[in-house]
């Protein structure tokens, strides 16, 4: 007897053989063998006529089971997570312990480093000091020194052009000739020397004339022919134009060589000014004296003259860049034999040219 198919052309649905109900899991569950199975039979199915044979039938429950103790099995419990729980949190404790540690060495270092850095400070601070007093002192000194210094040259004359002789010559006759040009009948009787040379230097190959430095005994008379002497620029004397000056220390030598450009403008402006002593600028401007003794005050200086900004050589601490001496000759050696040379003449280092 055939099926009676219904008047919408569909089937009867057919009955599990197996006798389970579908679970939600059944497609995850069941194997590529199945699932091909459960296609065939449902393939088959759709024939009026086709019964599934039983070894095509569906997954089993006993094999469904066994599929999940199976997966059961593969998934982590929660006796795995608390050990991997543990064993983390052992890893993180002991990376903090070092770190902590390390931290704790490190703010030792950075506690004695502080430390060190604030007694370091203070030393500095009391040597900062220290410096700063010694520097005025070696200044007060210095400016001390150059005015005894000076002092010890009141009654010095340096005599600039005067003829060289060739041959020994008798240095004091011939400024006692010169003296007398300059002085006339006012030369007085007793004038007589301390001392009197020639500059300490070696000859000049050119034959310029060395200076002649002379210390009369008596200060007054050096000052009677110095002020006839400033009467005139140069006197003439045996065929040679003659300058006579004040003799004056090295360092106050270079201080009013640094101060030239000032002196330059002093004059352009006809501005009266002197030198004073210990070493000062004195110049005279709206009836008051201004005085420039240290290399800090030349701005204000300029400003109270209304001179233009003027750059000027620090004369204390000297320039940046100092003069090349020329070099000393070195002294040849002896071989046997040989006669005894005249020792090579030294150059010594002698009071620099003053400022006209």
């Amino acid at each position: 007897m055939g099926r009676t198919k219904r008047p919408d052309g569909s089937q009867t649905p057919r009955s599990n053989p197996t006798g389970s109900q579908a679970g939600p899991m059944d497609e995850y569950l069941q194997t590529p063998a199945a699932a091909s199975r459960e296609q065939a039979g449902a393939t088959i199915a759709d024939s009026p006529h086709h019964v599934l044979p039983p070894e095509t039938a569906g997954p089993t429950l006993t094999d469904i089971s066994a599929d999940i103790r199976a997966l059961a099995a593969q998934m982590v419990t929660k006796t795995d997570l608390q050990t991997l729980s543990d064993d983390l949190h052992a890893a993180i404790r002991l990376e903090v312990t070092a770190l902590r540690a390390e931290i704790t060495t490190h703010n030792g270092r950075l506690q004695t480093l502080e430390g060190n850095m604030q007694e370091t400070m203070g030393r500095t601070g009391t040597t900062t000091t220290a410096v700063t007093r010694q520097g005025n002192m070696l200044l007060a000194l210095r400016r001390q020194t150059e005015d005894l210094d000076n002092r010890g040259r009141r009654s010095n004359i340096r005599v600039r052009g005067l003829p060289e002789s060739q041959t020994d010559e008798d240095i004091e006759a011939t400024l006692k000739a010169l003296f007398q040009t300059i002085l006339g009948e006012d030369l007085p009787a007793d004038l007589t020397f301390d001392r009197a040379h020639r500059a300490n230097r070696p000859r000049i190959p050119d034959g310029t004339p060395r200076d002649a430095i002379c210390c009369l005994h008596h200060y007054k008379h050096k000052e009677r022919i110095m002020q006839k002497a400033r009467t005139r620029p140069l006197w003439r004397f045996r065929g040679a134009d003659v300058a006579l000056f004040q003799d004056l220390s090295p360092l106050t030598l270079e201080a009013r060589r640094a101060l030239r450009p000032v002196t330059t403008l002093l004059r352009e402006r006809n501005i009266p000014y002197k030198w004073g002593f210990p070493f000062a600028l004195l110049a005279r401007y709206q009836n008051e004296w201004i005085p420039l003794r240290w290399p800090e005050e030349s701005p204000g200086f300029l400003h109270r003259l209304e001179l233009p900004p003027t750059e000027i050589t620090d004369w204390v601490l000297g320039p940046l860049e100092p003069r090349p001496r020329p070099p000393t000759p070195r002294p040849q050696r002896r071989r046997r034999g040989d006669s005894p040379r005249r020792p090579t003449a030294r150059r010594h280092l002698d009071p620099a040219e003053p400022e006209e």
